[in-house]
């Protein structure tokens, strides 16, 4: 073929592909997951953002985690960087926002967070200093799950106070049963470290996370205090149990409640319980300020800063974080929705009552701890935090090893 008949083709192409965009042939999106499971919820989205906004998507999954992340941080700097990309968000994605290889959606947020869509705490996961650099896929609340039958059977009811939590690991303790799961292997150490740090002071927690206060700060030390006098006090498990058996012994009655995410539910589900076998509460604050608190754990999507299709991808965004996506995506995979005006018909049934609660803006949400801090300063501190659970007595000087830790890597990274 000659090099002129070779051009005439390659111009036709051009101008053919053209001619389609031109006259309203859709856009479709690749959107890079790692997790196989989502894609039913990507064909419910892609469908109704077809009809709606003339832009589908195309589900890339990866079945292997490392290779996944390896192949979207070299993506992402080059000139095919992936329009949308599941991520770990607040400081799991921050080395991405530093490089400026994710696009700011701060306005999605802005205009959602109006209409009332998202409480604006919610923001403060997905970026940094009142930017946002992801929208919100997937939202886990951090609460209290509990046994029913080990509840009717001793005659307990959900604490309204922290003295009304005390009182029932004394009643559970008494009657022979573990009050609560707690494991310290692994990252779960860090679960009760934060979640009374938000029960006591909840601006604590951020300004400890962000490296503002030290984890051997009297208030710090004070709040861990509380914590090894609920050890001391049996009210925990053995903490050299692993997960899988405390997940039976939940469902076995042997422990009455589980501190985890809502995301939970699933792994009771597979122990043989149902709905009606389990129930959840948000733990009672130990002061006024840490009342109004909820740990929340999320899985955020990403738009590449360098995609040439960021455009697209930005009013897909958009769309996503609406009502109507959302709730056909939450039935999709059978998930509770973020978005606070979604239904609550879609939700499961065990978090209606705190989607309500959520919707009257009775709780400001807080990133979780694996997430919240640097990742330099979580793996260390998660290994320091899993030896106070065995050696309580120690909390002085596993404090002061986490504040070394901790000042080590903020006085580099200021």
């Amino acid at each position: 073929m000659s090099t002129l008949k070779k051009a005439t083709i390659i111009v036709l192409i051009l101008l053919f592909s053209f001619t389609s965009v031109a006259f309203g042939q859709k856009v479709v999106l690749e959107w890079y997951d790692d997790a196989a499971w989502h894609e039913a919820g990507h064909d419910a989205v892609s469908k109704l953002a077809e009809s709606k906004i003339e832009i589908g998507i195309k589900s890339v999954m990866f079945s292997d985690t490392s290779t996944y992340q390896t192949q979207m941080r070299m993506a992402l700097a080059s000139s095919n960087a992936p329009a949308l990309f599941d991520w770990w968000f607040a400081y799991r994605m921050k080395d991405l926002v530093d490089a400026k290889l994710v696009a700011d959606v701060t306005p999605i947020w802005k205009k959602h967070i109006a209409s009332g869509e998202y409480p604006a705490s919610l923001m403060n996961s997905f970026g940094f200093k009142g930017r946002a650099y992801a929208i919100p896929k997937m939202i886990d609340y951090w609460v209290m799950f509990y046994n029913t039958k080990v509840f009717t059977n001793l005659g307990l009811t959900i604490p309204k106070t922290w003295d009304n939590l005390m009182s029932i690991c004394q009643k559970v303790k008494g009657a022979g049963i573990t009050p609560i799961n707690a494991s310290a292997i692994g990252w779960p150490s860090f679960i009760w470290f934060e979640e009374l740090l938000v029960r006591t002071d909840p601006d604590l927690y951020v300004k400890l996370m962000e490296g503002k206060v030290a984890y051997n700060d009297p208030k710090v030390i004070e709040v861990v205090k509380t914590w090894k006098d609920m050890i001391d006090k049996g009210y925990f498990s053995d903490p050299g149990i692993s997960g899988e058996m405390l997940d039976k012994a939940f469902a076995q009655g042997k422990a009455a409640m589980t501190l985890m995410g809502s995301w939970y539910a699933s792994v009771l589900k597979r122990e043989g319980l149902a709905i009606k076998d389990f129930g959840i509460f948000v733990v009672p604050g130990l002061t006024s300020k840490g009342k109004s608190s909820i740990i929340i754990e999320a899985r955020p999507i990403l738009i590449g800063a360098k995609s040439k299709q960021r455009v697209q991808a930005e009013k897909f965004a958009d769309f996503f974080m609406g009502v109507e996506a959302q709730t056909a995506f939450a039935k999709a995979l059978e998930i509770n929705s973020p978005n606070l005006l979604v239904s609550n018909d879609t939700r499961p049934e065990y978090l209606r009552t705190l989607a309500e609660d959520m919707t009257k803006g009775n709780y400001k949400t807080y990133t979780r701890f694996w997430e919240a801090t640097p990742p330099e300063i979580v793996e260390q501190v998660v290994e320091l935090l899993g030896k106070f659970m065995v050696q309580p007595s120690q909390y002085k000087e596993i404090l002061d090893e986490a504040a070394q830790v901790a000042n080590k890597y903020w006085e580099k990274n200021r």
